[in-house]
């Protein structure tokens, strides 16, 4: 059952951001730290990506780790499970969709877990730094 009210849980839903959440922009301080520059939340792109190295065809997404379920950080709302998996089910569809039709077009596709990023966001940045090597080899 919910601890929250049907008003406070419709007010905590509605405060949950898509773009500028705190794991994103960890990422994006530490990049500009490193002077790699990068469009954000480029709208007009199929899956409206995080992060964007258009010259390097490479592609950043920040997932977080209810939204995107990850497997070790996922918990299940209590109430209104059937609503909830069709939802998470969903989006993972939709994550595997714009995976596929990225790197058919010939981009290179990123993703990290907003847990992986709190936890070490030098890490992070350092694969997507390896990779724009990589690109530039």
């Amino acid at each position: 059952m919910d601890d929250l009210s049907k008003e406070d849980r419709r007010k905590n839903m509605q405060n949950i951001r898509s773009k500028n959440t705190v794991p994103e922009l960890l990422v994006m301080n530490e990049l500009k730290k490193r002077k790699i520059y990068f469009a954000k939340h480029v709208d007009k792109m199929f899956g409206k990506p995080d992060i964007v190295f258009r010259r390097k065809k490479i592609i950043v997404f920040i997932d977080s780790d209810f939204w995107h379920y990850n497997p070790q950080r996922f918990i299940m709302p209590a109430t209104n499970v059937e609503y909830w998996e069709k939802k998470i089910k969903k989006n993972r569809e939709r994550d595997k969709l714009v995976n596929k039709t990225l790197r058919k077009d010939g981009w290179i596709v990123l993703r990290f877990w907003e847990s992986n990023i709190k936890k070490d966001v030098n890490k992070v940045v350092d694969r997507i730094q390896k990779q724009l090597e990589k690109v530039n080899n």
